[in-house]
């Protein structure tokens, strides 16, 4: 009995296997096309009008409300949830620009998305937009594939309390239909510096003129 079960074990995890797609063998818009194919209806992360699935590899290290830090791997993920845009149902779009490493726009289920890489010397800033969020990171070239992976696990996940941000919308704590919750960014990002030192700054001169 015990033989038979063993054998049926390595069956599954057998088949498992040859039905798993390496993100590796897949190009960055393949990677994205086959996670709209995938209705996520995991979460494991609630927050302020909104929840969503975070892969166990990531970690919170610091959160905003519509704003959050992740980490994984030792890469930072700026993540920011436009519940503005949501409730207006504003289309975030961006350029594509001649130097971008990577462009590509999507759509799915009537919402739109992009995304866009940028090369810093070694270095690759990835921009993913969709589902009215935007996720941020620097990463190595060999990481910009699970980055893009992971991050529309993230944006494809997330799902919203039409009830909480209409609240929050009523109650004047989003002020206007415009949207609110803008990434800060380099300004130009050929300079040396990464996602964080800017948040940092931006973060300090936020407080100095408070």
């Amino acid at each position: 009995m015990y033989k038979k079960l063993f054998t049926i074990i390595i069956c599954v995890f057998f088949l498992a296997g040859c039905n798993a797609t390496n993100i590796n063998d897949l190009s960055l818009t393949e990677i994205v096309d086959s996670s709209l194919e995938k209705e996520s209806k995991l979460y494991n992360t609630n927050n302020k009008g909104y929840r969503y699935y975070l892969p166990t590899e990531f970690e919170i290290t610091k959160d905003d409300d519509y704003v959050q830090v992740l980490n994984s791997h030792g890469d930072t993920y700026y993540l920011n949830i436009d519940v503005v845009s949501y409730y207006y149902k504003n289309k975030i779009t961006t350029e594509h620009k001649l130097d971008d490493y990577e462009y590509y726009t999507f759509e799915s289920n009537d919402k739109s998305g992009y995304l866009r890489i940028t090369q810093n010397n070694e270095d690759f800033f990835v921009e993913l937009c969709y589902n009215y969020a935007i996720i941020e990171v620097e990463v190595k070239e060999d990481n910009i594939k699970y980055a893009v992976s992971r991050g529309m696990t993230i944006l494809n996940s997330i799902k919203y309390n039409d009830l909480v941000i209409q609240k929050h919308i009523n109650n004047n704590s989003l002020e206007t239909s415009e949207t609110l919750y803008n990434i800060p960014e380099p300004k130009n990002k050929d300079e040396s510096k990464n996602v964080l030192e800017y948040i940092d700054e931006y973060d300090e001169n936020k407080g100095e003129e408070d």
